[in-house]
């Protein structure tokens, strides 16, 4: 049994829709997959007959939403509904934590977490407010209970022992973010209005401070003063006065009619961008484990710039699958984004080189089997 915030086809711009996807790959290894979500937007047909989604009643009743939410995705293994053998939570949330906390502790079931990501932790001796202080300790909780920890990378244990002081090592496995090769590659064609001989980085994900899209624009600014041909393109979603700020940013800077903020691109045409991306920057902030935007990219043969936090190192190797940088360096970050620019074999030769590293270590065809591995582990040995 495992969760998803809302279950929608690729049209959505939403990760919930490669969540399935991941699924739906899964249910290739097993026996039987229940995913239980309180929100369908769209159910896909050719879903195996071996996955079912379970979808529990969704009561929308301001400030108890949560709460009731809790207890609709607990209530299903604690049942022991569909004849649950393991709870796998990969995309945490309270209620997910929560469901995979009270069937290992109450109902003695096998457990395997995720923590895909640090950004719950924030910074060292930060005092959270009482929303995120309770989202810590009820992930504490299901990551002390759960019979596996997987991680993304190898880099992320510092941080995640440090936020997480009595988890025992021994329990966790680590096992990288994937991404569908077939749909993510090179040679796909531009999206509408991209065939018009601009140069465009390209970044999408959650528009937040804390994936340092700021840091991006100012960048920009100084590539942009050097380059003519080249415009900005910042996708996703984020608060609207965030946003709004950015707008405020570039226009300072001079930038305005040269940096795009497209909204949210759905799913199936979000290659077609990346695979005609002349760079992929992906300047965050920290708390990452391996982010799956970067994955893609590499997978569609953009060259990728990143920052040298959390788990991307072990994707983006400097200098062989991408270039790194400094977390907040705006100039290291401009000088990076222009090389690949003036250099077309320096660009090539990242993009094919991150090609095949994606295909050998984060694609569907290596990962979901480990993760299916691992599943059937803890069941003989419970």
């Amino acid at each position: 049994m495992t969760f998803t915030g809302k279950v929608s086809g690729l049209k959505a711009a939403s990760l919930h829709a490669q969540y399935l996807e991941e699924y739906v790959s899964l249910a290739k290894f097993l026996d039987r997959i229940t995913v239980v979500t309180d929100t369908v937007e769209f159910l896909p047909s050719d879903l195996p007959p071996n996955l079912e989604v379970l979808k529990v009643p969704r009561l929308p009743i301001p400030k108890l939403y949560g709460a009731l939410k809790v207890f609709g995705y607990a209530l299903p293994p604690l049942l022991g509904l569909r004849g649950t053998d393991v709870v796998y939570v990969r995309t945490f949330s309270p209620p997910e934590l929560a469901a995979l906390w009270l069937a290992g502790a109450l109902r003695g079931l096998p457990t395997v977490l995720t923590i895909g990501g640090t950004w719950l932790f924030g910074k060292p001796h930060e005092r959270p407010g009482p929303k995120k202080a309770l989202f810590r300790w009820v992930l504490r909780r299901a990551a002390y209970t759960a019979t596996k920890v997987t991680l993304y990378s190898k880099y992320m244990l510092p941080e995640v022992k440090y936020f997480l002081p009595q988890l025992d090592e021994g329990k966790v496995r680590i096992v990288h973010n994937s991404v569908r090769t077939d749909r993510f590659r090179p040679g796909l064609p531009p999206p509408e209005g991209w065939s018009d001989g601009v140069r465009r980085v390209f970044w999408v994900g959650r528009i937040n401070e804390g994936k340092g899209v700021e840091d991006l624009i100012d960048a920009f600014a100084k590539v942009a003063r050097r380059t003519r041909d080249v415009e900005l393109w910042v996708a996703g979603t984020g608060e609207r006065a965030f946003i709004q700020h950015l707008r405020r940013r570039a226009a300072s800077l001079g930038v305005g009619g040269r940096v795009r903020f497209p909204g949210p691109i759905p799913n199936e045409l979000v290659p077609r961008y990346m695979a005609n991306a002349a760079v992929f920057p992906y300047p965050s902030r920290g708390g990452e484990g391996i982010p799956r935007a970067i994955l893609e990219a590499m997978a569609c043969g953009a060259p990728v710039v990143a920052t040298r936090v959390s788990g991307i190192p072990e994707a983006v190797v400097h200098g062989e699958t991408g270039l790194l940088v400094g977390r907040r360096d705006v100039e290291g970050l401009a000088s990076a984004i222009e090389m690949i620019l003036e250099d077309k074999s320096l660009a090539k030769r990242l993009a094919s080189q991150a090609r095949a590293k994606v295909e050998r270590e984060f694609s569907h065809d290596v990962v979901i089997p480990q993760i299916a591995s691992l599943l059937k582990e803890v069941c003989d040995e419970a």
